[in-house]
Order: structure tokens, then sequence, then C-alpha cells
């Protein structure tokens, strides 16, 4: 089966989101998957309320990752939530929370599970992305297991 062809409107919704926001690096986009009062869990960065304060750390991750694609490995859905599992690889061209610009290519797993309304709208987010990864490839911090 296709991996872009679905049944569920969720699963369709975060597909979407993903491949305008991210995959064609249009952070502003994320107002039209999303309600006002979105509610996103961002592991490292904590939790952030409302859709124009999402917006705007967007910006600031795309903007220091303008090449940014998110490669879909799995996708599942169960009532309400939708969870995918991705591999992304950008370019850091900019400072991204607070590791300055290196120029160097990154690589990371990352998990995202999606809570979307009956009208198609992301309500709540939890995004697990692999910082250690991010950091270390990106020269912040030696992984002691990196050899």
């Amino acid at each position: 089966m296709d991996n872009t062809t679905t049944l569920d409107p969720r699963v369709a919704t975060v597909r979407e989101f993903v491949a305008r926001v991210f995959n064609r690096h249009e952070p502003e986009q994320a107002r039209e998957f999303m309600t006002p009062d979105i509610l996103w869990h961002g592991n490292t960065v904590g939790t952030i309320n409302g859709v124009d304060t999402l917006v705007a750390v967007l910006n600031g991750f795309i903007g220091a990752l303008p090449d940014i694609h998110a490669e879909e490995q799995d996708i599942i859905a169960s009532g309400d939530l939708v969870a995918l599992r991705q591999v992304v690889r950008a370019t850091q061209t900019g400072d991204l929370l607070g590791i300055p610009a290196s120029g160097k290519p990154v690589q990371w797993d990352a998990v995202d599970i999606y809570r979307v309304n009956e009208d198609g709208k992301i309500t709540e987010q939890w995004a697990f992305e692999d910082m250690a990864a991010i950091g270390s490839q990106l020269g912040a911090f030696k992984l002691p297991w990196a050899g």
C-alpha cells in the first residue's frame, strides 16, 4: 500500500501538516492545521500554549534548519491520536537552541504524537526529538559512547 494513501482523515491532516510546515519550510502554515489554543509539549523546550507562540518557535527552528526534511517511517492512528515516527535531515545555518550556526548536516529520529479533533485540527502535540543526536552532530557536546 502506498504510504500516502489513507482512509483516516486525521492521518491525512498530520501528513499534510508535516509536508507543508516542515518539508516546504512554511512555519506560518501551522495556523491552518492547529487550533488557536494548541498545547504543544516539546520535551526539551517545555510546554507551549497557543498557536502564535508555537509559530514563533517553528520560525526559529526552521530558520536555523532551512533545508529541513522529515521522512515518514511509520504512522499509527487510534481514536483522536496519530503517532508519527520519522527521520529528519537538515543543515544547520542558524542558531539552534543556543548552538551557533555550524553549516553542518544533521540527522535525527523523531516521534510526534498529535491529537486531532473532529474538525481536522490539531489540538495537542507531543514532540520527541533526539536532542543528543542533534547536539553531538552539531558539536555542542561529545557523547561518551560516540567514540
